[in-house]
């Protein structure tokens, strides 16, 4: 009876030992948690930070692309006016036509915070999954249109200015040392090059540029709010 009872006292003691070994092992597991929980919200905080600062930089510079492409629909559509029938000044004509075939898009996001998130693979740190497939959507927008819109709008411009140079006396690189004035109503003459500037994808890649604005500021805005929330 002694050793079972002694037997009996380890045994409650042992098992004893065992519960708080657990304890110990759930506490320490949970103060892990707890630690990589607030590195993950921290370093969430320090993406979504950056994310802002990327896209406000986009922001600025989609809208000064924009502007000047805003007022390169206006040209093409005064210069369409003319081709039409109505009346302006040559220099006014001049003026219309420049722009045309002078003006590059070249947008160039800024992604150095999603390089490092895709690099890290640590995307997934940003907690709230239809706020992810945002960021993800929006920056393959930005990736389209370079390659798409972007793309052959600055191949259509390079086409005009061959068509432009292709043309007699008006274009030509002699009359530019010269310094003397291009005759823009002479060139305009030129089939080719009223269907050059007809199709030169200004009207198509400025609508482009303002679904990208869109949806610039439409991340930007859930970006702040989900920061100042967290």
């Amino acid at each position: 009876m002694l050793t079972e009872n002694k037997f009996s006292k380890y045994l409650i003691y042992a098992i004893g030992e065992i519960i708080l070994v657990v304890i110990g092992i759930l506490i320490a597991l949970s103060i892990n948690n707890w630690n990589n929980n607030n590195k993950d919200k921290q370093l969430e905080k320090q993406y979504i930070s950056g994310l802002i600062n990327d896209l406000q930089v986009d922001s600025i510079a989609i809208s000064e692309i924009k502007i000047a492409s805003d007022e390169q629909v206006r040209r093409k559509q005064k210069l369409c006016e003319y081709l039409d029938g109505k009346t302006f000044s040559n220099d006014s004509i001049s003026d219309f036509f420049a722009l045309q075939w002078g003006m590059p898009v070249g947008f160039n996001p800024s992604t150095t915070t999603l390089d490092e998130m895709k690099s890290t693979g640590r995307i997934t740190v940003i907690q709230n999954p239809n706020l992810r497939k945002q960021i993800i959507i929006t920056y393959n927008n930005y990736q389209i249109f370079i390659n798409g819109s972007q793309a052959y709008y600055e191949r259509n411009r390079a086409e005009l200015r061959k068509l432009a140079f292709k043309i007699p006396r008006v274009f030509d690189l002699e009359s530019l040392k010269n310094s003397s004035k291009p005759d823009i109503v002479k060139a305009l003459k030129d089939n080719e090059l009223k269907n050059g500037i007809m199709a030169n994808y200004a009207v198509s890649v400025n609508g482009e540029l303002a679904k990208l604005q869109n949806e610039n500021q439409q991340l930007l805005k859930r970006l702040n709010k989900y920061f100042s929330e967290l």
